[in-house]
């Protein structure tokens, strides 16, 4: 592809996200209102965010939530729950949850597989972005969540929530040859894409196994803020 064509790809396959609960009206409005004029694929927005990005977004714009206390991987199964519930009742077509990735990193997966299957059966049947937390694993530990997952009903395999690391070439290369071999489930990449160019090199990393290109939103998304700011600067110069 070339740059045109990439910020196009770029945009049709982006969640535009603000995940900062610190976030007052006034930055949310200006949040949305640059994703009703651009129509990425879709927001990611926290919970409490959802039914207020419902009311303001055209229904063409998918509102997804990081819910079940994100960005926290494990705590009160029923706290996490509700916070699901909330994001449900508020309208989000799609929730992004995160893995107990801690329980993977300490050899307790039947745990992180319990509580992840407790979460996804929460989601009402909605598209599920399970977070690995890639950046807190190794190589095996990354194969085996995103095993688990698949396993326990999830949407997409996502790398990162972005507040512990994010993805990176290898990453997106392992799991690139995961969902190959489980064509059931995408891929939504997240944290450090900032811009096109690091955009690139998470494709080139999966080519061997994938063709992004022609893979829809359906099946491959980008999780990003600025990655926007790349993909207007390049438009515009068309």
């Amino acid at each position: 592809m070339d740059k045109l064509d990439l910020a196009s790809f770029a945009l049709n396959h982006l969640d535009f996200t603000l995940l900062d609960p610190e976030a007052n009206e006034e930055k949310i409005l200006e949040f949305l209102q640059r994703a009703e004029k651009n129509k990425p694929a879709a927001v990611c927005v926290l919970p409490e965010v959802v039914e207020y990005a419902r009311e303001k977004l055209n229904d063409s714009i998918i509102v997804a939530s990081a819910a079940g206390c994100f960005p926290n991987p494990n705590g009160d199964i029923e706290k996490r729950v509700a916070d699901i519930k909330k994001a449900i009742d508020g309208g989000a077509n799609e929730i992004d949850i995160v893995m107990d990735f801690e329980a993977m990193m300490e050899l307790r997966p039947g745990e992180a597989r319990s509580t992840l299957q407790q979460l996804i059966d929460a989601c009402d049947n909605l598209p599920v972005k399970v977070i690995l937390e890639t950046s807190c694993l190794d190589v095996q530990e990354i194969e085996d969540a995103a095993i688990i997952a698949i396993e326990c009903g999830a949407s997409f395999l996502k790398t990162s929530t972005g507040r512990r690391g994010g993805c990176t070439p290898l990453v997106a290369e392992i799991l690139a040859e995961i969902i190959q071999n489980n064509s059931e489930v995408g891929l939504k990449i997240s944290g450090g894409i900032r811009t096109l160019e690091d955009l690139e090199l998470q494709i080139g990393a999966m080519s061997p196994f994938v063709d992004v290109s022609t893979m829809g939103p359906e099946k491959f998304r980008i999780g990003a803020s600025s990655l926007l700011d790349s993909i207007e600067d390049t438009m515009n110069r068309k």
